[in-house]
């Protein structure tokens, strides 16, 4: 049994790109894909998923933003060589990525499965 796709993979990838370039086509397509796919499994297909189209297309963009990030970010610290700087700024671009991911996920969190965990009822026996 095959679920319809409410996430567009080609408007998913426009998204990636904005947010990381064109260079980073071949990487970003495989990561949109994952992203797309992982999304698409969170959704509670018993609302109205259509309605929210443009913004699960965004964030599953961000996702694969954030992932894309997290891969390249490199381990360098600051270099000085003479009178030239070299400055890493991965752990900010991470940061950044992040925090449009979890802007994202959270505008479309009304659409999602519920992940929390909750106690309702204890008992001692």
């Amino acid at each position: 049994m095959s679920m319809e796709k409410t996430i567009s993979i080609d408007r998913v990838v426009d998204a990636f790109l904005v947010l990381a370039g064109e260079s980073a086509l071949a990487e970003g397509r495989v990561l949109c894909s994952t992203a797309t796919e992982t999304l698409e499994s969170w959704l509670d297909r018993s609302k109205d998923v259509a309605s929210g189209q443009g913004s699960l297309n965004y964030a599953a963009a961000c996702m694969a933003f954030y992932r894309y990030t997290l891969k390249n970010a490199g381990d360098a610290t600051n270099i000085k060589a003479g009178d030239i700087t070299v400055r890493d700024d991965s752990k900010n671009t991470v940061g950044y990525a992040k925090s449009l991911m979890d802007d994202a996920i959270k505008s479309v969190e009304h659409l999602l499965k519920c992940k929390r965990f909750a106690f309702v009822k204890t008992e001692v026996c």
